[in-house]
């Protein structure tokens, strides 16, 4: 059953929250993913970490894109520990908030398939700053890293490396909700700006994937909510701390609607999945269905995008 979600910001957050710990369902172990390869942006902690984690779970060789390579290095130690192959693991330094280090990380994806081409693509990492920040280019860093590096991974790993019918997972958040925009040049003080900059990077994100569906109807795209999960995004204090140990969901239950949408036969393509509800249709007053707004950010990305510059020296270990 397809569920319609509201358009109504409070409506929806509501929905997002209670009872998730009840009604979000676990991904089935089954079909096993042997033989199939994977790439997952922000593999080393949170939500990326139990993503990885299940992907190898269930037989696939995970492809792990990691800002901090130190932290990778102890999230494949953890899946060592676990039982789980080395050889189905390969570390790959990528700062997504630099274009520099995206190039080079996706030449080094290439480097290491040796023309096998990826089945899986997850684009989880994200950032939730506190402060304004900026990019190596100069974009606003929630939409630099949340958006556009990953358009900008996506758009050089699809130059011969992304099979024809790959699955692409790109995680947003209801929050979305809260947006009307997204643009690179986005300003931004108090931290009442810097959630509307994430919220804006997060419309952005669904924006995207329905442009790449649209453009690309062979691939299989997904949108996905994994939940309002307990993840250091954002950092906080005590009552930060308690209101997430309350109300939020484990990365491990947060990470399972990506891992549907990896994994499960049957699903709609280019559709948006909810961890509490499932697949959703969307009412034509939400923000997230203004096409002509994605297309225009979709060329921008494109303009960005168009020369990125020479690539940096990565960090491999496979």
């Amino acid at each position: 059953m397809i569920a319609r979600l509201s358009p109504y910001p409070l409506k929806r957050l509501r929905s997002c929250i209670i009872g998730q710990r009840k009604q979000a369902s676990p991904c089935p172990n089954l079909p096993q993913l042997h033989g199939k390869i994977a790439v997952v942006t922000g593999a080393n902690d949170g939500i990326g970490k139990e993503t990885a984690r299940g992907l190898l779970e269930r037989g696939a060789e995970v492809i792990m894109l990691c800002r901090n390579i130190d932290k990778a290095e102890q999230a494949r130690r953890d899946f060592l520990a676990d039982g789980l192959a080395a050889r189905a693991i390969c570390l790959i330094e990528c700062d997504l908030a630099d274009l520099d280090s995206v190039k080079a990380a996706a030449q080094a994806v290439k480097y290491h398939l040796h023309g096998r081409k990826i089945d899986i693509l997850v684009e989880n990492a994200g950032v939730l700053a506190r402060e304004y920040d900026e990019t190596e280019q100069g974009h606003e860093i929630n939409f630099g890293t949340n958006v556009l590096g990953h358009f900008a991974l996506r758009r050089e790993l699809m130059v011969e490396s992304v099979a024809q019918k790959a699955r692409i997972i790109i995680v947003t958040g209801d929050i979305y909700i809260m947006a009307e925009g997204c643009s690179p040049g986005y300003q931004w003080r108090s931290r009442v700006g810097a959630m509307r900059a994430y919220n804006r990077s997060k419309l952005g994100n669904f924006w995207i994937a329905r442009e790449l569906q649209r453009r690309h109807r062979e691939l299989n795209v997904f949108v996905v909510h994994p939940g309002i999960v307990a993840s250091g995004l954002g950092g906080g204090g005590k009552f930060s701390a308690w209101v997430k140990q309350v109300l939020f969901i484990s990365p491990q239950q947060g990470a399972q609607t990506s891992l549907m949408c990896a994994s499960q036969e049957d699903l709609s393509h280019g559709s948006y999945y909810h961890n509490v509800h499932g697949e959703c249709e969307l009412d034509n007053a939400d923000p997230a269905t203004n096409d002509e707004a994605a297309a225009r950010l979709w060329a921008r990305c494109m303009e960005i995008t168009a020369n990125m510059g020479r690539p940096v020296a990565i960090r491999l270990a496979s």
